[in-house]
């Protein structure tokens, strides 16, 4: 019996193995791409926020801000003198909607206003010194149907709609 050796793994051996995998799970879960389902959440949640940020940053510098709506994106101006000029830095740089996305825009219950790429400083909502805002409602989704709808009032207040189809 004396000859027999007790032959296992040390708790720092298996310590190890633990961390080693914990490791490699956690960098194959962030390889993995992300639904476009989760990317459209994304992109109206930031453009919510952003929005209540320059509502914000309007009433605090007492001058109104815009919003230009093209087919791919956003950005943010500032009315200088008589023009409207593009914030380029951060947080309200121009944004890109993530993927192949479709957007309409309908401003205060009118028609759809066609977003064309060469639309790109002439803004269609107006948020004013006061806090107010242009009511619209901005649909933008994939052409599977996957789509955001979200309506913002003159207060400012938005809500967000999604609607994602079943990918079988």
């Amino acid at each position: 019996m004396a000859g027999l050796k007790n032959r296992g793994f040390t708790l720092i051996e298996i310590m190890v193995v633990v961390v080693i995998v914990s490791i490699l799970i956690g960098a194959v879960s962030l390889t993995f791409p992300r639904s476009t389902d989760d990317l459209l959440k994304e992109d109206a949640d930031r453009f919510t926020e952003l929005l209540f940020l320059a509502q914000d940053e309007a009433i605090l510098q007492s001058r109104d801000l815009a919003i230009a709506i093209n087919n791919s994106g956003y950005q943010f101006l500032s009315r200088s003198d008589s023009a409207w000029t593009v914030f380029s830095k951060e947080p309200f740089k121009p944004r890109k909607l993530q993927g192949n996305v479709q957007s309409d825009l309908y401003i205060d219950g009118g028609p759809v206003i066609k977003l064309k790429e060469a639309a790109k400083t002439k803004p269609q909502i107006v948020i004013y010194s006061t806090g107010e805002v242009t009511p619209f409602v901005y649909y933008f989704g994939y052409k599977d149907g996957s789509q955001v709808k979200i309506t913002v009032d003159a207060a400012g207040a938005s809500k967000k709609e999604y609607r994602f189809e079943d990918k079988k």
